[in-house]
């Protein structure tokens, strides 16, 4: 065969790859290249697969000799497009075909789906779809498919792809497979680490640091939220509605808390506590800022969710603290979870019992408040639980924090019964 010894060189590389734990995007890039220089005329190819990740169905690349790749995530609930139903890939994996070829030029020219003639007019003349099934962590299926990897593969040359080049493609399919097997399982344990741990915790653990006591001290601003009336509320709620409840206040608290690069370590009940890590020796001011970008945008998503007349009322506090922590696995040897504990994460948790009765939902100590010292504003000493000393405490000068909880229990009703 015309291609037999290159594609064996590519079927070895394939295989090296498998155990360098290869990304996906760039792999399928350089088996495309790699298939040019082995003298297949390919022009367009497209990779696709299903994936396990909390916020994606599926996950797709488009490579082009004359642009490169291009990668794209859709979204769950995206759902299924009508241009996706009406396509050779939902047609492959509709009825279980692992190849479908289609000419897209000249007298055997057949374009029974709207995007070949989409390619036919971009002067594509032939088109080979191939699709190869496997299971990705323990699931076979999705809600839509097969778990596994569909590859298509388009030429412009005039008489299309040549019967050597078919056989090459359809060769080359199952030794990709296992690497796009690899890359995706690596993808998928990434995804849901980031998602679970979340990305920092995440990082340590898959570079080793998955026993009991491994981790360091860092420092670090210490965020902890926590919503008010909760036992209240969920006494006067379905519990279909307060989970609703709960998902609003969690993209008040915690959407901000990502969205400026801070690390959420655990949801505790309708609690949020989450670092900001300080990094390098001038690093503290950077962090505070971060946490203060975070604080404003909680307060801004909440007088967004306010304005809906329809919504709930709702109120959270905020509570910030600077100091050392020791980031690692905690717990026991058969069932660990990698947090942050010391001192400073016990003030942020008294500091924000305190706030339930100053009436002032974001609270503060000297070391936050002193970096942007016009955003806050001193309410004096405060004695906390375990705490030997009055430690001085600071609120948003702005005061759009104030609130009263007997008014929150009031608005709440109102809204409920209106």
């Amino acid at each position: 065969m015309q291609h037999d010894v290159l594609i064996q060189e590519i079927q070895g590389w394939l295989l090296d790859e498998t155990l360098r734990d290869p990304d996906i995007v760039s792999l399928f890039a350089s088996l495309c290249a790699r298939l040019r220089a082995a003298g297949i005329p390919l022009d367009r190819a497209a990779l696709t697969w299903p994936t396990l990740h909390p916020l994606f169905q599926a996950e797709q690349i488009y490579w082009r000799r004359d642009s490169g790749t291009q990668f794209h995530q859709y979204r769950h609930d995206a759902g299924m497009s009508e241009a996706f139903l009406a396509s050779p890939f939902y047609h492959v994996i509709s009825n279980q075909i692992s190849r479908l070829r289609r000419k897209l030029s000249g007298p055997e020219a057949l374009r029974d789906f709207s995007v070949l003639d989409e390619l036919q007019e971009q002067g594509y003349t032939d088109y080979l779809l191939t699709s190869t099934t496997f299971r990705i962590a323990r699931v076979e299926r999705t809600r839509h498919t097969a778990t596994g990897i569909l590859a298509s593969w388009s030429t412009r040359r005039e008489d299309g792809f040549s019967d050597d080049d078919i056989v090459a493609l359809s060769r080359i399919q199952k030794v990709f497979a296992v690497a796009c097997h690899a890359a995706i399982q690596m993808r998928v344990m990434q995804a849901l680490g980031e998602a679970y741990l979340g990305r920092i915790a995440a990082d340590r653990i898959f570079a080793g640091e998955a026993r009991l006591g491994d981790g360091a001290e860092i420092r670090a601003v210490v965020w902890y939220s926590d919503l008010r009336g909760s036992t209240w509320l969920s006494g006067h709620m379905s519990p279909a509605d307060y989970l609703d409840y709960l998902r609003n206040y969690y993209a008040c608290t915690a959407e901000p808390v990502l969205a400026q690069g801070g690390e959420i370590l655990d949801f505790i009940g309708d609690g949020v506590l989450a670092i900001f890590p300080v990094k390098g020796d001038l690093g503290g001011p950077e962090a505070v800022r971060a946490a203060t970008r975070a604080m404003e945008g909680a307060l801004d998503c909440l007088e967004t969710y306010r304005r809906n007349p329809e919504n709930p009322e709702m109120q959270f506090s905020i509570s910030l603290a600077l100091g050392d922590v020791m980031f690692g696995n905690i717990g026991v040897p058969t069932r660990l979870s990698f947090s942050a504990i010391g001192e400073v994460v016990n003030t942020v948790a008294r500091i924000d019992d305190l706030s339930k009765t100053v009436g002032r939902s974001v609270l503060a100590t000297e070391a936050i408040a002193s970096v942007e010292p016009d955003l806050w504003l001193p309410i004096g000493p405060a004695n906390l639980t375990d705490h030997d000393r009055p430690l001085p405490l600071y609120a948003p000068r702005c005061g759009r924090d104030i609130f009263d909880e007997d008014q929150l229990r009031s608005r709440f009703l109102a809204r409920l019964a209106g």
